[in-house]
């Protein structure tokens, strides 16, 4: 679990470059890490809880809980699939999810 909040390595990457440039302002730089680190946050909060939601539908035997919470889940996954773009000041970081 520990490993869950870790941002992607190319998005890390992403952020060095960002950094290194002498025309961004911290401002842009910290807001670019604030805004990835939120959406990461999220993401892994939303999928822990579904996932968790899930297995007691699974134990309560409780299909109608089980279809509604696999679907969020599954809506949740589809809508992370090809990654996100955040952006400030005309830096644009591309943030991976699994």
């Amino acid at each position: 679990m520990i490993n869950d909040f870790a941002m992607d390595p190319s998005v890390t990457r992403q952020l060095k470059v960002i950094r290194s440039l002498q025309t961004r302002s911290e401002d842009t730089v910290q807001s670019l890490y604030a805004q990835a680190v939120l959406e990461y946050s999220l993401y892994h909060h939303n999928k822990t809880t579904l996932y968790n939601l899930i297995d007691e539908a699974l134990s309560k035997k409780d299909k109608a809980l089980f279809e509604k919470t696999l679907f969020e889940y599954n809506q949740l996954i589809e809508l992370h699939r090809e990654g996100k773009t955040v952006s400030e000041d005309g830096f644009e970081l591309f943030l991976h999810f699994e």
